[in-house]
Parts: structure tokens; C-alpha cells; sequence
């Protein structure tokens, strides 16, 4: 529901508590989320978490069984796809392979019953933009993969949609494609001004993307916020353990003071920042995360929180050496090191770590539950 700092018609896309169930199973669970005018969203969670489900009712191609949808303050929930000011792109892209490119494009254009002579206009316009114009007479079967999706988007893009939906869809292009191909749809979303909600699994799209990011998990919504507030301050557990590069302690209470709380947990006592969180009462279930580029070997003697570790792997990705140690009780930590700097720690050895209390991230105990 809003809240009061935005009002419905600034919102270009407004869920109201969605549920969507497929017999005994619920794939969307009371699900509220707002976009507002231009954003770029990524829903971001595991396999079956409920993202493509909620992306589906958004397009109108699935109905809620409870709950309301709002796109530009007007009521949407009953309508069909056509009625919603919407459009979307798959991650095969579609395309019609009897068509060439030109009519791919202007296809939209042609449901609307607009004039020949300016859905020609039009679609020499995006055609140019998009720098597409060479391909107009081809076909889909002589593109390439980036060139399916420049023909996709152009498609998608020609009615001048409020929102545009799009599902994985740059999972299908080689890896080296996909930073490239990031970058322009970042810049064409923000010359648009077109909302874009997009559903990935990956966290480097959501992360370099995202205005706002939604992370998802069993059918509900466990965090949302720009890709720094979710990086910085993971809310839950869940979030924490997803997010690439965090560890996570699990533990009991203790006492607080100053705004810090003992933490004990079964490979030592820690200082974590209560931030804006209550303090939990004494022997609560709580958990924290530490970022691995927080931690530091061969620790200063003032830093409070201190592990003694065994590393077991060195994986090195070019800017960041990665260390893999494995803690007293079995767990996994995760440190990481500047990856131009020399070598400190190799496989076998046993260190000692440690970081500041005000690196640790509590995590919110009622979202635990």
C-alpha cells in the first residue's frame, strides 16, 4: 500500500498484496512492491523463488487470486495483456522467422491499426535507433544472438509502453556479449524513460542495473532497496547468504551496550552494531553477516572480532583473490583480498582473521521467522 511519500500517480506500477497459488502450492505470497515513474527494477531470487510468476501477473498473462495491480494509478488486475500499457520480451526473444526485421518491428504498430505511412516512420526511427537500420530486410534466422535481441527490444519498444517486462533475457548471449549488451540497456532505459522490471537470477545484472532491487525466496519478498542498501545492509539471513561475498554467523544474545550487542556463537564472541534494530533479549536466536573484503589477515590487536581459520582454496578472479577457509566448527568463510597485491595466505595454512565491530551487519530478527 503507499505509504504517503509517493501517491499513486506518480507510480508508474503499484502491487498490492499479490497471492498467486497453483493447487496446494503458493508461488506468490502477498506480494506489495512500487515502481515509480522510469525506474529500473530487478527481481532478483533462486529458481522458484516467485519471480517470473509475479512478472506474469504484472503482464496480465497470469491472475492473482488475491491482491490488486495499479499501473499508472489505474486498476489493471482483470484486464488482458493489451489493455495494460505494457510489453514484453522473453529471453528466446520471439521473433516471427518469417518476418523480416522491418516487419518484426513494426508489428505492434500494425495490431494498433496506425497508418501505413507512419508506422513506416516509426519504424525507420527505431530501427536508426537502435543501429539496426543495415538489418531491416533480414531475416531472423541469418542474426546473430545480440542482433536478436536489438530486433526484440525495437519490437517491444515501437508503442511506447509505460512499462516494459523482460524475463532473463540476456540469459541466451555468451558471456562476453552480455556487458556490452548491459550497458546499452541501461542507457536506452534511461533515454526512454521507459519503467523496466527484469526478472534474473544473476546478481552482477541486478547489481549493475537495478535502480531498485527486489530479492526474492519462497514466494515472497525478503528485501528491496538500491543495489547499495541491499550490499551493505542485508536484512535477513537469507539475503546475507545469498548475496555473493558475505559470511554468516549464527548465534545467542547477550548483553548490549552503546548500542553494540555480544553475539555469542560457537566459534567465538563478536561485537555487532544494533543499528536501527531493537535489542533482542538475552539468549535470542540472532544472526550476522561481514563482508569477505572487510575481513583482515594477521589482525591489528584492537580489532574485537577475531577468528582463527584453515584455508582450503585460493580462487583468483583478476581484481580479487578469494581465500576459502574453513572455521573450528566446520563453517565456511569467505576473505578476500585486493587481487594485485602479493599472496599472504596459501591452501593448509591456518590464520588468524579479524574485522571491526562496525562491519558486522546485523540481520532482522522478525524477518528471520
Amino acid at each position: 500500500m503507499p505509504d504517503g511519500s509517493v501517491t499513486i500517480s506518480q507510480l508508474d506500477l503499484e502491487l498490492r498484496r499479490i497471492r498467486k497459488r497453483y493447487g496446494s502450492f503458493t508461488a506468490v505470497d502477498d506480494v506489495s512492491l512500487q515502481v515509480g515513474k522510469g525506474q529500473f527494477v530487478c527481481l532478483l531470487g533462486p529458481s522458484g523463488c516467485g519471480k517470473t510468476t509475479t512478472l506474469r501477473c504484472i503482464a496480465g498473462l497470469e491472475e492473482p487470486d488475491d491482491g490488486d495491480i495499479l499501473i499508472g494509478g489505474k486498476e489493471v488486475t482483470g484486464d488482458p495483456p493489451w489493455k495494460r500499457d505494457i510489453a514484453m520480451m522473453f529471453q528466446d526473444f520471439a521473433l516471427f522467422p518469417h518476418m523480416t526485421v522491418a516487419k518484426q518491428v513494426g508489428f505492434g504498430l500494425e495490431m494498433l491499426g496506425k497508418p501505413k505511412a507512419e508506422i513506416a516512420k516509426r519504424v525507420a526511427e527505431v530501427l536508426k535507433a537502435f543501429e539496426i537500420t543495415s538489418l531491416a530486410e533480414r531475416k531472423p534466422a541469418s542474426l546473430s544472438g545480440g542482433q536478436k535481441q536489438r530486433v526484440a527490444l525495437a519490437r517491444a519498444m515501437i508503442t511506447e509502453p509505460r512499462i516494459l517486462l523482460l524475463d532473463e533475457p540476456i540469459g541466451a548471449l555468451d558471456y562476453s556479449l552480455r556487458e556490452t549488451v548491459m550497458l546499452e540497456l541501461k542507457m536506452l532505459q534511461q533515454r526512454s524513460g521507459i519503467s523496466f522490471i527484469w526478472v534474473t537470477h544473476d546478481q552482477n545484472e541486478a547489481f549493475s542495473l537495478g535502480d531498485l532491487v527486489v530479492v526474492m525466496n519462497h514466494a515472497k519478498i525478503e528485501q528491496q532497496g538500491t543495489p547499495e542498501e541491499i550490499l551493505a545492509r542485508p536484512r535477513t539471513p537469507f539475503v546475507a547468504g545469498f548475496v555473493q561475498g558475505n559470511n554468516v554467523f549464527h548465534g545467542e544474545a547477550g548483553t548490549a551496550a552503546g548500542g553494540v550487542l555480544r553475539v555469542a556463537c560457537p566459534v567465538g564472541e563478536f561485537l555487532v552494531p544494533l543499528a536501527d534494530l531493537p535489542a533482542p533479549a538475552p539468549g535470542a536466536a540472532v544472526s550476522f553477516s561481514v563482508r569477505a573484503e572487510r575481513i583482515a589477515d594477521r589482525p591489528d590487536p584492537t580489532l574485537p572480532n577475531r577468528v582463527t581459520a584453515r584455508c582450503t582454496a585460493v580462487e583468483f578472479f583478476g581484481a580479487v583473490r578469494r581465500h576459502i577457509l574453513e572455521l573450528a566448527d566446520g563453517e565456511v568463510l569467505k576473505y578476500d583480498q585486493f587481487g594485485a597485491l602479493a599472496p599472504r595466505i596459501l591452501p593448509g595454512q591456518t590464520v588468524d582473521l579479524g574485522w571491526r565491530a562496525e562491519d558486522s551487519v546485523l540481520h532482522d530478527a522478525v524477518l528471520q521467522g
